[in-house]
């Protein structure tokens, strides 16, 4: 479980605080608020990229900053809210970038990594993608394939900051079943940060929404609690 006591998050401030929450594998939890608020830095924080201004993370009650960064790497992958492609980087090299932990010092993958390569394009429905550059497909699929990426990892925990920003209905419905049901069936703890509310109510998914009245992280259980705050 990763647990948060008494954190505040920012940069040279303050944005918010989480006073004590813990977030489970096999669920997915789901994080809103008003733009820039702080929910993109509040997943950096988690995935060990920030630190806190205070308090301590702690991942299966082992504080955050006492793994190594290859160690946190096994334990916590993190999909950003844009991606960039990169001329002659072809989408089946970029999905690779994922099994790092697994290849050998020579970076030569094996045939389970490339069969959890192939198992990620299927499950993401980018296989016809795969020999082309990052740089010659639309945001919308380079966005699938850094989820697909972050997959193959294998990681405990999938962080994604704004994963459906750049996808059409059908697939932002997509990847919400397909979290949910990898959450479930590899018991992974999925944190997802989103403005994709009358979507994603439809899933039983944990939400939190950091309020702007008091910028604190609140546990949210109806629809109404975010369309006041939104209406605010």
């Amino acid at each position: 479980m990763i647990k948060l006591n008494n954190i505040v998050i920012g940069f040279d401030k303050d944005l918010f605080a989480v006073d004590r929450v813990g977030f489970q594998k096999g669920k997915v939890h789901l994080l809103t608020g008003k733009n820039g608020i702080g929910k993109s830095a509040f997943l950096r924080t988690l995935s060990g990229l920030l630190k806190p201004l205070q308090g301590e993370i702690s991942l299966d009650d082992k504080a955050l900053d006492k793994y190594s960064d290859r160690e946190l790497s096994t334990h916590i992958s993190f999909v950003p809210s844009s991606q960039k492609g990169v001329s002659f980087l072809s989408v089946d090299a970029y999905l690779m970038l994922g099994r790092s932990n697994f290849t050998n010092m020579f970076g030569n993958a094996s045939e389970e990594d490339l069969k959890a390569v192939e198992k990620a394009k299927s499950i993401f429905g980018i296989t016809h993608l795969s020999h082309k550059h990052t740089n010659q497909i639309s945001s919308g699929e380079l966005q699938l394939c850094a989820i697909a990426k972050a997959y193959v990892q294998e990681t405990d925990y999938i962080l994604l900051d704004e994963p459906t920003a750049h996808l059409d209905y059908q697939n932002k419905k997509r990847v919400y079943e397909l979290l949910k049901q990898i959450s479930i069936d590899q018991n992974k703890g999925i944190i997802i940060s989103t403005h994709d509310l009358d979507l994603a109510f439809k899933f039983p998914f944990n939400f939190y929404l950091i309020k702007e009245s008091d910028l604190k992280l609140h546990e949210i259980e109806g629809f109404n609690d975010i369309e006041n705050e939104f209406n605010s």
